[in-house]
């Protein structure tokens, strides 16, 4: 990296002793006010695609101590360089710069979870240094079950395996798992990690008595099913056995490894405090992440179950209290309405289901309603995960009434998934100035088998109405919600952008957006969503120095290559990771 002003140290060397002091004085005296170990350095590229609409284009950006200071060309930052020593670090000449990208809704604690266990999912999954093939017929899936059992016969650890979905694998039950081991516990994690099936060593293993314990809600002994709130029962018990500190750390650790590849540089856990209480995972978070090994900063976002126990006021102190550079607090919570999509417990309004069965609350709507009241009334920011166009109409109503009772200007009321909606309620959901953070996913998961089992081929291809959101001004960005989709959001873009189902159905092709909609979705809209669109987003004076560095500009490589892009590395507040060091 060039120096193109000389350092102090450089002064000294040239000019001698007294004169190199004499130059520091000079310096002392006429350079701006800078902290102690900040320098001005200016990063070149290729292409720097800034989101930022008065001035879209650049080829230079200019940081010092974490933070932009100037956006352009080296030529339209003479102010900068005549007055502060500086660098040009041309590392990116040949790359393209982009706003870092954003994830606004995961959860690292069930990330660990799921990455501690055996991936035997209906799609192809590529993680760093893992390849997971798709496995999509029942026979294929027992047998997979089976083989991974036997390589360690005599294990007495329960075998746990994440993805598994009865549309693709079958219908299994706690007999069926019986007949596989009759001794080594087994417990099938469904793919939205809204449901387990266990055999009859699990439930003894995880202490559930058929003949004396109360059944939990949403759970049945006989099937060995645990789905919503009966999974939280069983994952209740499952805690010691996953948060073991090597486990944990191993997958906390790893989760930081694909966010980073994903060129990730915000997260947000939308739901922390739901396993241990908030205190003690936020205690956690902080050891893993808060730390330079880190490229990123994660906001932590409660889920309202978690502060039931704790006084108003000691929670709007906590959630007030200082933030570091890598974990962020604020008032913000975290709502549940309706059940999830993967496991079609969504509520559904007429016609419903094809098989006639119901999707499921995970909080009554009256409790809903209290519940958002009393932190709308504290001037939280509220976040619903709601997937169901019956979800969609309770919780809208609930926003209303809120607005009724106790208006509030920008209040940035955010939904959160929005499976199935229907165009009436997202031109409603706009006239209330609703946020709405998308799962892009479903479409390219879900669209077909839906299309043959549960909603039918008209609202299965409109299921994630991303286009209508848009259309509607609706602030619309993307999630992974990792493991329910990767957490890559130029895949996440490049679905939204495509409307592609892993078969190659396109569906609703009036819903697609373009590739810069698609980026705002995971560049400025992600940041509105989380209330941080002054510090990071766009690529502007002022603002964070986050980066995300690609091999190919997004806007030039085609909607259908838009996945494709490499990712070279990141840069987080002006510090350089690059994917091959980390």
């Amino acid at each position: 990296m060039p120096a193109n002003k000389l350092s102090p140290a450089a002064k000294f060397e040239r000019c001698g002793f007294f004169a190199g002091l004499l130059a520091l004085v000079v310096l002392a005296i006429t350079a701006p006010a800078i902290a102690a170990g900040d320098a001005l350095t200016i990063y070149t590229a290729r292409e720097i695609i800034t989101m930022d609409p008065s001035l879209p284009q650049a080829s230079a950006v200019a940081t010092m101590n974490g933070r932009i200071v100037a956006v352009g060309d080296i030529d339209s930052m003479s102010a900068w360089t005549s007055t502060h020593d500086y660098v040009v670090d041309d590392r990116f000449a040949d790359k393209v710069l982009v706003p870092g990208l954003i994830d606004n809704h995961l959860h690292p604690f069930l990330a660990a979870i799921i990455l501690n266990t055996t991936w035997i999912t209906p799609h192809e999954w590529r993680l760093t240094g893992l390849v997971v093939p798709a496995t999509q017929t029942p026979a294929d899936y027992l047998d997979r079950v089976r083989n991974a059992i036997a390589m360690d016969p005599d294990s007495t650890e329960p075998f746990i395996t994440w993805g598994y979905h009865e549309l693709w694998h079958g219908p299994l039950r706690r007999n069926d798992l019986d007949a596989i081991s009759d001794s080594r516990p087994i417990i099938l994690w469904q793919r939205s990690f809204h449901e387990i099936i266990v055999n009859t060593p699990a439930l003894e293993w995880l202490n559930f008595d058929p003949q004396t314990d109360d059944v939990p809600i949403d759970s049945d002994f006989d099937t060995g099913v645990f789905s919503e709130r009966g999974l939280m029962a069983a994952v209740a018990r499952l805690t010691p056995y996953f948060f073991a500190p090597e486990r944990l750390a191993y997958g906390l650790d790893r989760l930081r490894e694909i966010a980073h590849h994903g060129g990730i540089t915000t997260l947000a856990d939308m739901g922390v405090g739901m396993y241990l209480g908030l205190e003690q995972e936020m205690s956690l978070l902080g050891q893993a992440y808060d730390n330079e090994a880190t490229p990123f900063r994660l906001m932590l976002i409660p889920v309202a179950t978690a502060l039931t126990s704790m006084v108003s006021n000691d929670v709007d102190a906590l959630l007030s209290g200082p933030s570091t550079r890598r974990i962020r607090l604020d008032k913000h919570v975290k709502l549940l309405a309706d059940g999830g999509f993967f496991a079609q417990n969504m509520r559904m309004n007429f016609p419903g289901y094809t098989d006639g069965h119901e999707g499921k609350w995970l909080m009554k709507p009256e409790q809903l309603y209290r519940v958002a009241e009393s932190f709308w009334n504290r001037g939280y920011q509220v976040h619903v995960h709601v997937n169901g166009d019956e979800g969609m109409d309770v919780t809208l109503g609930i926003l209303n009434r809120l607005l009724d009772k106790k208006p509030r200007f920008d209040h940035r009321f955010t939904l959160h998934h929005v499976g199935f909606a229907t165009n009436d309620q997202l031109r409603r959901a706009a006239r209330l100035g609703v946020v709405i953070s998308a799962q892009p996913n479903y479409i390219w998961a879900l669209g077909d088998k839906y299309a043959e089992h549960g909603l039918g081929a008209d609202r299965a291809s409109q299921m994630s109405r991303i286009g209508a959101m848009v259309r509607n001004g609706i602030p619309t960005s993307l999630h992974s919600d990792f493991t329910m989709a990767p957490a890559a959001p130029l895949t996440l873009a490049w679905i939204a952008a495509n409307r592609i189902t892993a078969e190659g159905t396109r569906m609703a092709p009036v819903e697609r957006i373009s590739v810069d909609e698609a980026l705002r979705a995971i560049t400025i809209d992600a940041a509105f969503a989380l209330g941080l669109e002054q510090e990071i987003g766009s690529i502007v004076a002022g603002k964070r120095a986050d980066f995300t560095v690609l091999e190919k500009n997004p806007l030039k490589v085609g909607v259908k290559r838009l996945r494709d892009i490499p990712v070279w590395g990141t840069v987080f507040e002006g510090r350089v990771y690059s994917l091959e060091k980390h």
